[in-house]
């Protein structure tokens, strides 16, 4: 997969026709991948525009919007899904565009678009002026086509990244995975915690949770680690362990059959599903029932997804 990056007047003109669909795509949830099935089955090269920093940070300076994925985790998604072309686009250069700016010099100029495939909410240019009225006009000047696609519905409300962040936030992973169309997970180098596990016989992988990046709700949940390839069992607190009085928040992976030592290696925590809530417990005879459950649980849960 080819990746323009940087200053759109730095990209290279497309030798070739594209089929076209853009928008931030964050998640590469089931609403954007029936987007990007439609698009695709335009002739031309399969192509998205998306954009990077999230445009909220562009239309209001100082927000930090949490995302579902990181860039490279969204360019990794599109690859999967058969794109050929992204175009990754900062929304500051070119938000006083008009519309018809927009065509020229991106669609036309840069990408040399043959079809492009929107939702039928779809605005952009200065002031959100161009929509799906005026892409239908602008294409029948310009020579391509204009797909437009229904938004998707899951459960009465509309599938987007926002209901998704909530979703993962509330701490109902599964949910947020039957609209993403893959599992949420969170990936980073393994850092040193205070070795509470350790000590009580649950050594556990300990990610910082990312700062741009959402993070499920605080509790315990049945996971998938990948270490190197290899994927293992693990149960996961996410939370600040108010049994032994608080401290940072992290993600706290104990995996269930693997000795080793992993610190400083990167790994990838998938949440399967959510157990229970982050409980403060009287002793810590009483923490360890709940984890023997936790990790009994987790066995039962992810045997069958591991096959």
């Amino acid at each position: 997969m080819k990746v323009l990056d940087g200053s759109y007047e730095t990209w290279e003109p497309s030798e070739l026709p594209t089929a076209v669909t853009m928008g931030v795509f964050d998640g590469v949830h089931l609403g954007h991948r029936e987007l990007l099935t439609r698009a695709f089955k335009h002739a031309g090269t399969s192509t998205v525009i998306t954009f990077d920093p999230h445009p909220v940070e562009v239309l209001a300076p100082g927000s930090l919007p949490q995302l579902i994925t990181t860039l490279n985790e969204r360019l990794a998604l599109l690859e999967e899904l058969g794109t050929e072309l992204v175009a990754v686009l900062d929304l500051a250069e070119v938000r006083h565009f008009s519309p018809q700016q927009f065509v020229d010099e991106i669609l036309i100029g840069r990408l040399d678009v043959a079809s492009l495939t929107i939702g039928e909410d779809f605005h952009f240019g200065k002031d959100r002026a161009g929509d799906v009225a005026f892409l239908n006009a602008a294409a029948a000047r310009a020579g391509f086509e204009v797909d437009v696609v229904g938004l998707l519905s899951e459960g009465g409300q509309t599938v987007s990244s926002s209901r998704i962040r909530r979703l993962i936030e509330a701490g109902s992973v599964a949910d947020a995975a039957g609209l993403l169309g893959s599992r949420y997970r969170v990936s980073g180098p393994v850092v040193d915690g205070d070795k509470r596990g350790r000590d009580i016989g649950y050594p556990t992988a300990n990610l910082r949770p990312i700062i741009r990046k959402v993070t499920p709700g605080d509790g315990v949940y049945a996971t998938l680690t990948t270490i190197d390839d290899t994927t293992y069992m693990s149960a996961t607190n996410v939370g600040t362990r108010p049994t032994f009085g608080g401290g940072e928040r992290l993600i706290e992976a104990h995996l269930l059959d693997y000795t080793g030592d992993i610190y400083g290696e990167e790994i990838a925590v998938e949440f399967v599903e959510r157990l229970r809530p982050e409980l403060e417990f009287k002793s810590v005879a009483e923490l360890l029932e709940h984890i023997e459950d936790d990790v009994r649980r987790s066995r039962e849960i992810l045997a069958p997804v591991m096959g």
